[in-house]
């Protein structure tokens, strides 16, 4: 599956209820603007041209910049993690 996000600027804050995971290996490509991806104890900020690679993670997607990110995504389905 091929999906692009967009987020507008000044979304989100230190955590939110958007906190999910999902049931695949997901490969995120920056292509435009900045990102933070919220964890459960941490959080990684991705600008554009980064490349992020998750497998079952808890996360949330913020946008604390003031330009609006796009976020080019593919997801493979996959088992759960033991």
């Amino acid at each position: 599956m091929l999906r692009e996000m967009g987020i507008a600027s000044g979304q989100g804050g230190a955590r939110h209820a958007g906190m999910h995971r999902t049931r695949s290996i997901d490969y995120a490509v920056v292509i435009s603007g900045e990102i933070t991806m919220l964890l459960d104890d941490s959080e990684v900020h991705l600008k554009a041209g980064d490349v992020l690679v998750q497998r079952g993670t808890n996360h949330a997607w913020v946008n604390r910049g003031r330009e609006n990110c796009r976020i080019a995504f593919v997801l493979i389905d996959a088992k759960e993690p033991a």
